[in-house]
């Protein structure tokens, strides 16, 4: 191979998959929650890149597994695959489940949160609500309704989920149980280590979605965290900050109020890992 076409593959190719590390950090770590947020703790420092997975092939042919670039999305959808995973083929299949309705194609990957991801990883048993077990009576729910008006409206100003045709969008209303901003400090020291947490904002029907940032709450002597893949001027990298600041930082982070702060357990999905079926060669 010529230098010149091998140093071109090699800037737009990602390196490879390096997982040993990762299970060697997640060490004695219960599945799940703990081990999600044990095994992706070498994940901090790596660079943003706003939609770095792909199907492999067709429209979007980023690879379904990189370890070298994350957005806020795939960074929480990894770490909740190497909570459930102890080898690459078993991280390869927890990614695609929790990514994918019921095939990898473009059409059917999880674009919007509300309506999308969170429903079927539900669905699944990937992830647990937690948040009215954390602030009681103080949990507020959030609803976005989405109806073909709302999509038209949307299309037309170049809102879309990518690939997915008409007849795929999602239809109906989505609801989430969210922890105020109010509520946040009494709740932080009953966080659940590996939680996922969303960004939940107020519902606006010119906006594509109301989830605008998410990361994996992790638990380091006594305090929490957010892990999350920041995409801040100056920053482009997967960081840590403690919770209450996470929180004030997405308070200010946009003149679109903040509604509060979803949050979902990781339960131990072993079993269902062992059901999914094996990856094609």
């Amino acid at each position: 191979m010529a230098p010149l076409l091998a140093a071109l593959l090699l800037a737009v190719s990602p390196p490879p998959i390096r997982l040993a590390p990762l299970f060697t950090a997640a060490g004695a770590a219960a599945p799940g929650g703990a081990r999600a947020a044990a095994a992706s703790a070498p994940l901090v420092g790596i660079r943003y890149q706003l939609g770095p997975l792909g199907e492999g092939h067709g429209p979007d042919p980023d690879p379904r597994l990189r370890l070298d670039a994350f957005d806020c999305v795939t960074l929480i959808e990894t770490a909740m695959a190497l909570g459930a995973g102890r080898s690459e083929d078993e991280v390869r299949r927890a990614l695609d489940d929790i990514r994918y309705g019921q095939v990898v194609e473009l059409a059917d990957r999880d674009h919007e949160v509300l309506s999308q991801w969170i429903p079927r990883n539900l669905e699944k048993g990937w992830i647990r609500p937690i948040s009215r077990q954390l602030a009681g009576p103080a949990t507020v729910e959030a609803t976005t309704v989405y109806d073909h008006a709302r999509w038209s409206r949307l299309a037309k100003r170049g809102h879309r989920l990518a690939g997915v045709p008409d007849l795929k969008l999602p239809l109906g209303r989505f609801a989430v149980e969210v922890v105020p901003p109010a509520a946040l400090a009494a709740v932080e020291p009953h966080v659940p280590d590996g939680a996922v947490v969303w960004v939940i904002r107020e519902d606006r029907l010119d906006q594509l979605t109301r989830v605008t940032h998410g990361g994996l709450v992790v638990v380091r002597l006594g305090r929490r965290w957010v892990r999350h893949a920041s995409s801040w001027p100056g920053v482009l990298r997967v960081v840590e900050e403690p919770l209450a600041d996470f929180a004030a930082r997405q308070r200010r982070a946009s003149s679109r109020p903040l509604t509060g702060l979803a949050f979902f357990a990781l339960p131990d999905n072993r079993v269902r890992l062992a059901s999914l079926p094996a990856l094609a060669p």
